[in-house]
């Protein structure tokens, strides 16, 4: 009986101490708003543990003694109606039936977050005097609001502007498809104008507005706030925490005083079981801070330049690496990293995003982070009249060590969304 006993002990630690490993994983894994989530949940089953959001003076002393004056949240919050509001807001200016102002709400609810109509809102909306109610949503500002495709949303914009290039409107009406495929010369040869006439007007629509109503609309991630930052200095590059992401995890000494003073032994020893999952989550949360704190020294001391100069100093770094610095597997690296963001000189930046391959087999090799803003510096000092070739940037590469294809180059571009050499080409 004794040995059953012990034997059921034995298997209860085990099974305890496994449930523990398993739960300081997450707490490792965890971005600060996971982490407070996860201790909202224990306060609530465990009365020792209490919570207290960081105050305003303590997050921006912790942003002070990170070396950051400014608050490390890059956000855009506007309220979720506000295109709504917007909109409506411009026909309580206008004097209209109760008909029209039912109408033209319902043409505003129907709008996509970009401000855009459904294409067949024609068929939607069975009235008679229709256009007239879409001419009305046409004169409302932002310009281009209420359109039913790209092509209508640049003619509003266009058609509004006493500025706009002479041959704009009638491009962009007559001829959409070719001046997109830059098939221009098609469009020179109908027109009877020249291809520089064509490329004031195409200098002109980038600067117009393809989404007239997505600076009213929120992005449901419009909040990233890192875990950690990195500021240099004149002795080097110093990384801190910013503690003020996690609400103060606080010992309810009144509970316990409570609780001692009652003879109840269920009750001493739901205590002891508390107490002891409070010093757990304790020690659980500094091993967590210790962590992160060996993993962004040993990315600052392995990607110094990258933190010194910006992204194209960017090197090969693989989670190895970093483990074998800090002494851990590379699966405590990828859960450390993992959602986490960290702040830089040059803005914020997710952690994994510091983990980058090497490309090509020249001794220098290099990340394709590097390649990728290579691309884009040869291609912002090209000669526009005769761009570079994917080829061509190839070549001026290897000349730099860095050996990668054409197809490679090509695959870059693409990702960076620079078109093709044909599409670059500008005529004067």
């Amino acid at each position: 009986m004794k040995l059953n006993t012990e034997l059921w002990q034995g298997q209860s630690l085990k099974l305890n101490m496994t449930q523990q490993l398993t739960q300081a994983i997450e707490l490792l894994q965890y971005s600060s708003q996971e982490l407070n989530a996860y201790l909202e949940n224990k306060a609530l089953e465990n009365p020792l543990l209490q919570l207290e959001p960081v105050s305003h003076e303590e997050r921006k002393r912790s942003r002070e003694n990170s070396g950051m004056g400014i608050d490390w949240i890059e956000e855009v919050a506007v309220p979720q109606s506000a295109l709504w509001e917007h909109l409506i807001s411009q026909f309580n200016l206008k004097t209209l039936t109760n008909e029209d102002r039912n109408i033209l709400s319902l043409l505003v609810d129907s709008m996509d977050e970009n401000g855009y109509l459904p294409s067949n809102v024609d068929s939607i909306f069975d009235e008679a005097d229709f256009p007239r109610y879409i001419e009305m949503i046409h004169g409302l500002e932002p310009a281009g609001i209420g359109a039913r495709n790209l092509k209508e949303c640049l003619l509003l914009q266009i058609r509004r502007d006493p500025e706009a290039p002479e041959h704009a409107y009638a491009i962009i009406d007559e001829h959409f498809v070719d001046f997109c495929e830059k098939t221009w010369k098609k469009i020179a040869n109908e027109k009877g104008i020249s291809l520089a006439d064509i490329q004031v007007t195409a200098d002109y629509v980038k600067a117009l507005n393809p989404r007239p109503g997505a600076r009213f609309s929120v992005d449901p991630s419009h909040y990233i706030r890192p875990e950690m930052v990195v500021t240099a200095n004149r002795d080097g590059l110093d990384v801190a925490l910013l503690h003020g992401n996690v609400m103060k995890v606080l010992y309810n000494k009144g509970y316990e005083s409570l609780i001692s003073a009652s003879e109840d032994e269920e009750g001493l020893k739901f205590l002891r079981d508390k107490r002891q999952e409070f010093q757990w989550i304790l020690r659980m949360l500094d091993q967590r801070r210790s962590t992160l704190l060996k993993v962004g020294r040993s990315l600052v001391e392995r990607q110094e330049d990258f933190f010194r100069f910006g992204p194209k100093r960017l090197k090969p770094l693989t989670l190895r690496e970093v483990a074998e610095t800090i002494g851990v597997h590379e699966s405590t690296i990828s859960r450390a990293v993992r959602g986490k963001y960290i702040g830089t000189p040059f803005g914020t930046f997710e952690m994994k995003a510091l983990f980058v391959s090497g490309v090509g087999k020249d001794e220098d090799s290099s990340s394709s982070e590097r390649v990728k803003a290579e691309i884009m510096s040869l291609v912002n000092k090209e000669d526009k009249q005769k761009p570079l070739s994917d080829q061509a940037i190839a070549v001026m590469l290897k000349e730099h060590g860095m050996s990668v294809s054409r197809r490679t180059v090509a695959k870059y571009r693409d990702q960076l969304n620079i078109p093709s050499s044909t599409r670059r080409k500008r005529y004067e």
